[in-house]
């Protein structure tokens, strides 16, 4: 078994994130408002989840190029998408 390829930690670290900040407040009704995974989830405010969701031209474009160039992928690969929530 192969080990450990970080894809997508390089792109998660160089986004800065207030993780106190979210963790302070009513944390108990963000969760629960979170579990729903409806629009305050996708959309909404960020103490609820992914918080203002929006399309970034780009943005995942090293992680496919690493994924593809890892994988050996070709036009005629075939990739199962798992858990790939709002798209």
């Amino acid at each position: 078994m192969g080990g450990l390829v970080q894809f997508v930690t390089p792109l998660h670290q160089a986004t800065s994130r207030a993780y106190i900040d979210r963790m302070v407040g009513d944390k108990v009704h963000c969760m629960l408002k979170a579990k729903e995974y409806e629009t305050d989830y996708w959309d909404g405010n960020r103490r609820y989840g992914y918080g203002g969701y929006k399309y970034i031209p780009g943005r995942w474009k090293p992680v496919a190029e690493s994924l593809i160039e890892h994988f050996g992928l070709t036009g005629t690969s075939s990739i199962l998408d798992v858990g790939c929530g709002k798209g």
